[in-house]
Parts: C-alpha cells; structure tokens; sequence
C-alpha cells in the first residue's frame, strides 16, 4: 500500500494504523509507503518517521520540492512498489481502508480494481465539476469507468511496467486507466463508502466556496491537452 501525503498530520497515523492492521489480517508480506511532499509544513514528516522507526514494515518516502503534484507522488509509489499487488489511496482518511477486502476475491482475475464512490461527501461544487470532468475525459478518451479521480485502487505491477505515466496533477488518476486500457489490461469497478474529510483542506480547493485554484484548474487542462495528443498520436 502507497499513500501520497502532503500536510496530514491529523490524518496520517490513523491511516497507518489502519493500513497495518488491514495487511496483517491479508498478507503475509507487505509494506507500506508513505510519499510525503517535501514542501509538506506540518508535522506530517515527523509523525511518519516516528511510526516506522517502530515498524520496518512502513518507509517514508520524500518527494522532492521541484517535482510536485499528486501524480508525481503516485508515480513515485508505483517506482518504489516492490510487490506484484500495489494498492494507493488518499491519506485524508475519507475512505475506510477495510473496504481495500472487498477487492480480494478479484485480485487474479483483473490487471485493476477501481473503487467508486457510492455516495460522495465532498462540498457540492466539488462533485459538481467532478461530474463534469468525468463526462469530459469520457468522451476524450472513450472511457468506461464511472469515478475516474477516485484514489481507491489495486494495481498489478505488470500493469505499470507495461505504460509509462507522465501526468503529474490529478489527471494521473485518469491516466493510469486510460493507458491500461489501450494496452489491453482488464478493469474491475467496485463500490466503495466515501466519508467527509474531518481534518485539513483539499489542495484543490481555494477559500472561496470550496471552487478550485485557478492554477490548478490551468495545470489540470494542460495536462488533459497533452495527455489526449500522447494518446491519440501512439493509435496513428
């Protein structure tokens, strides 16, 4: 299991608990990976450290100042994944991580297994211009999943050997499908619980009515842009 984590200090060692907990009723060897962006001001950092000081079974993994971005991080947990099953979610504890069980019984028969909300606690504008950026990227790229920025996922490491990620906003979420689909790999959807974010602040978000950053907004298109010339110039 990976978990991307940037100023979670209230979050983050409910999270670990849980992860270990969850991995030592289902496997017999695991890891977790923390990838915590170095930009990070809170005691995020310090909290891990301490946590896997205690158990080897958890790394801390820093993801530099100039290579920023929720994909960069992600990219980083899939390099640095050293079993055959790599398992990622959010670090903000909106998902309860005893539901990654529910994927289980599908492990050998899907490359991916992609969580999706069933009932989504986030602020209204947020799943507003989620469901907007679902119907576009789907008829961009011909996409089939139904949540595809849901952080929940199961990923064969076959599967990232085999595509090469490049985006590093929120689109790698996206991409991650859309490349292991065109590559041929098989996709499981499952439906998982979603929960309000009690502690922090979504990086997406301004202050003002929970509407995104405009530079987010701008990075998310450009990458969108590239992402959709990659794609189509490799089908030519």
């Amino acid at each position: 299991m990976f978990f991307p984590a940037y100023n979670e200090e209230k979050n983050i060692l409910k999270l670990l608990k849980s992860a270990i907990k969850i991995l030592n009723d289902v496997a017999d060897n695991y890891e977790v990976l923390v990838i915590v962006y170095e930009g990070s001001t809170d005691k995020t950092i310090d909290i891990v450290k301490k946590f896997a000081n205690k158990n080897n079974k958890v790394k801390l993994i820093m993801q530099p100042k100039d290579k920023k971005g929720i994909g960069y991080a992600k990219m980083m947990g899939f390099k640095n994944a050293k079993y055959p099953y790599i398992f990622y979610a959010d670090s903000d504890n909106q998902f309860n991580l005893r539901e990654f069980k529910k994927f289980l019984p599908y492990i050998s028969k899907y490359d991916i297994i992609a969580g999706y909300r069933i009932n989504r606690y986030d602020p209204k504008i947020r799943i507003m211009i989620s469901k907007i950026y679902n119907w576009a990227m789907s008829l961009l790229f011909k996409t089939k999943e139904r949540d595809l920025d849901c952080a929940f996922r199961l990923v064969n490491k076959k599967v990232i050997n085999n595509i090469k990620l490049v985006c590093h906003t929120g689109v790698a979420t996206t991409e991650l499908l859309v490349r292991a689909r065109k590559k041929g790999f098989s996709i499981k959807e499952i439906g998982i619980s979603h929960y309000p974010r009690e502690f922090g602040r979504s990086l997406f978000e301004s202050n003002l009515l929970n509407l995104p950053k405009p530079k987010v907004v701008i990075s998310i298109l450009k990458e969108i842009i590239l992402l959709y010339k990659d794609i189509n110039s490799k089908n030519k």
